[in-house]
């Protein structure tokens, strides 16, 4: 059973039940992501939202892309969906790292 650390009206992010990997679900689109990966997309959304959010005429234009990792593909989205794909990332790396510590003192 997976266990759900964060969702939002955009998707979920969940850990695999073997516990090796985070399942990110958005839209339609679904990734395995390990944590240097999470971590890597947490960047990449907030500087994309840094980027885009004082200069975006229209806000629900989807036209901010994020290279996949097929060639010649890309991930688009709107203001508002980097946003949602962020607060998943952020709040599931706060969830991990508060079980590494809560674990951390568990052992002393």
């Amino acid at each position: 059973m997976r266990q759900y650390l964060h969702h939002n009206e955009f998707g979920c992010i969940s850990r695999c039940p073997s516990g090796c990997c985070l399942h990110l679900y958005f839209g339609n689109v679904a990734l395995c992501l390990k944590s240097q990966e999470l971590t890597e997309w947490r960047g990449m959304t907030a500087r994309l939202y840094q980027k885009h959010a004082p200069q975006l005429a229209d806000p629900a234009a989807r036209c901010i892309t994020i290279p996949s990792p097929v060639s010649c593909q890309a991930f688009v989205f709107t203001l508002e969906e980097v946003f949602l794909l962020h607060d998943l990332l952020i709040s599931a790396n706060l969830l991990l790292e508060a079980e590494q510590i809560l674990a951390g003192g568990a052992t002393k």
